[in-house]
């Protein structure tokens, strides 16, 4: 039977491959025929009308359109799409990918999706409407919407621009790359944010808005029906302008782990309605002088609720830690940090806030602040909190202050006030001593070198103005203290004065300071002209607050007065 039949069945196997055969490649030379012969551009205006009806928006192809079969394809240079307010996106070029099966049954299913140079406007109206929303839009509310999915998405060198009219913000993306795998959107009628999946990763050259830049910005991506994943989010540098004050801080080499992000909801405020957890580490901060490395803290953001606790870094030549929330989950922000460093270097103190290296040693230096935004008034007026820096056994170089204030009623080497930079250029920096001339003081004297025995410089904050509450320093023979006020929000001096005193805290001498920072007033002097300036009266002034054994306290803290 084999014998008999085997070879003709063989044949008959042959001859059915090889009909099949030479109808796939005339199935194949029809496409490709097909493809070199058909113009796809014929077809523009009725392709334009079709995406526009699709969007509702106006859809214009102004470049060349093509077609190719291997695989199945469709492309488009110099795509315009706009809305009655205006363009809202440009490309220089578009490919689609699809499946070819499916178009046999009148179907598309597009497979993959590439954009060259995009640029993409979305306008937020005072109203809340975005430019791109239909001026008639229908409701979907109960109605299921068609899954959707794309195999592969990738974006070129893309531009965004983000305008909020209601605030004036203005959030441009540059040069950005966009790549992604496995999207799928369970239900395109619903929150597309929260249903879609994919895998992928993004970069961007710059993004810049009114008062901030961020450079180079990375980071993979994972989506799991709304839920998203970036680990790690790289920041080549973040820089912050302040306009008003002309200075610059900027934060270098930032790393953020944001795990399991969520959007509650997208039609309002992003940052008041997302919620992740995760870790933050940046290498350096950098504002003027001032220095801080290593920053690191675990990461909590609950609807518009920042949480970086504990918060660490490396700052003065020191450890500092505590914690720091930022809360704008209401339309004023709140911000709250605390923080403790211990053991900090006053040398490197002294240099951020760029001034002569005086005072050398260890001292704590304590702060909690409140920081609440209104509106658009000064940010320091809505400061509350305390600031103290503390140190014993100090080192002052280039001056013995024992010996100077010793024959302190007879010199006429400085004036008394110019001491009370000890306290203020401290906790608050160089904001409240630029008339001061910190530094000056001891270029004035015959130099020599001192010990402060205790140094206490202790303020607290309400709505912007710092109050003196304990600012005393003690040397092995003498004790200095200071009283006052310091107005951030005006900058300016509220009553400040420096007394020299005796062991029942009274005032032996004591010289006052007032006006702006910038140009204050001793008297009808400046404190620039009065370097140097006579101060023999202070001992006659001084008399009037001792009499017959009693005086005035003008200072009862925690500094005491050094045995004679």
């Amino acid at each position: 039977m084999a014998g008999q039949y085997g070879i003709p069945l063989m044949n008959a196997k042959k001859k059915v491959l090889l009909i099949f055969g030479a109808a796939a490649a005339a199935l194949v030379l029809a496409a490709v025929i097909f493809a070199l012969t058909f113009d796809i551009n014929s077809y523009r205006s009725r392709i334009e009308a079709a995406a526009s009806g699709a969007t509702g928006l106006e859809v214009r192809i102004d470049g060349k359109m093509g077609l190719s079969f291997f695989p199945f394809g469709v492309s488009a240079k110099d795509i315009h799409i706009a809305n009655k307010g205006g363009e809202i996106l440009s490309l220089e070029i578009l490919k689609l990918g699809a499946e070819l099966m499916p178009l046999l049954k009148k179907q598309l299913k597009v497979t993959r999706c590439e954009l060259v140079k995009p640029a993409l406007t979305i306008v937020k109206n005072a109203d809340g409407k975005y430019n791109f929303e239909s001026t008639e839009k229908k409701s979907t509310k109960g109605q299921p919407g068609a899954a959707f999915s794309l195999n592969e998405l990738k974006l070129f060198k893309g531009v965004l621009a983000y305008l909020d009219k209601k605030t004036g913000e203005k959030t441009e993306f540059k040069d950005f790359n966009l790549a992604i795998k496995d999207l799928t959107i369970e239900d395109t009628a619903a929150d597309i944010m929260k249903n879609v999946s994919f895998t992928g990763s993004f970069d961007c050259a710059e993004v810049l808005q009114k008062d901030f830049r961020i450079e180079n910005l990375k980071a993979p991506v994972k989506a799991v029906k709304g839920i998203y994943n970036f680990e790690p989010l790289t920041i080549g540098a973040l820089l912050f302008f302040d306009k008003k004050a002309g200075e610059k801080t900027e934060l270098k080499e930032i790393s953020l782990a944001i795990k399991d992000l969520s959007v509650v909801d997208t039609s309002g405020v992003i940052i008041k309605n997302i919620s992740f957890t995760g870790t933050m580490d940046c290498k350096e901060v950098r504002k003027k002088d001032l220095k801080i490395d290593n920053v690191k803290s675990p990461v909590k953001v609950v609807r518009g609720v920042i949480y970086l606790i504990p918060l660490t870094m490396d700052i003065f030549g020191a450890k500092g830690e505590g914690d720091a929330t930022a809360d704008k989950s209401e339309v004023d922000a709140v911000y709250r940090i605390n923080l403790k460093v211990l053991k900090l270097d006053f040398a490197k103190l002294q240099e951020s806030f760029g001034t002569k290296k005086v005072i050398g040693g260890k001292g704590d230096l304590y702060a909690s602040l409140t920081i609440k935004e209104e509106g658009s008034r000064n940010l320091m007026r809505g400061m509350d909190g305390t600031f103290s820096l503390r140190g014993d056994n100090l080192v002052m170089y280039t001056m013995d202050l024992d010996k100077v204030l010793s024959s302190y009623e007879t010199s006429q080497e400085f004036n008394l006030v110019d001491l009370g930079a000890f306290f203020i250029a401290g906790p608050l920096g160089t904001a409240a001593i630029k008339g001061y001339r910190y530094g000056d003081v001891y270029s004035q004297t015959r130099g020599g070198r001192g010990t402060i025995t205790q140094f206490i410089s202790h303020w607290k904050i309400k709505d912007g103005v710092a109050d003196a509450a304990d600012c005393a320093l003690a040397t092995r023979h003498n004790r200095v203290a200071l009283k006052g006020k310091l107005n951030l929000v005006s900058g300016r001096y509220d009553n400040v004065i420096v007394a020299l005193l005796d062991e029942k805290g009274c005032a032996k001498f004591k010289q006052g300071i007032s006006g702006p920072f910038g140009s204050p007033q001793i008297g009808a002097v400046s404190a620039v002209e009065s370097l140097g300036g006579p101060i023999s009266s202070l001992y006659r002034k001084a008399k009037r607050f001792v009499r017959g054994g009693k005086c005035e306290v003008f200072y009862s803290g925690a500094v005491h007065q050094p045995s004679k």
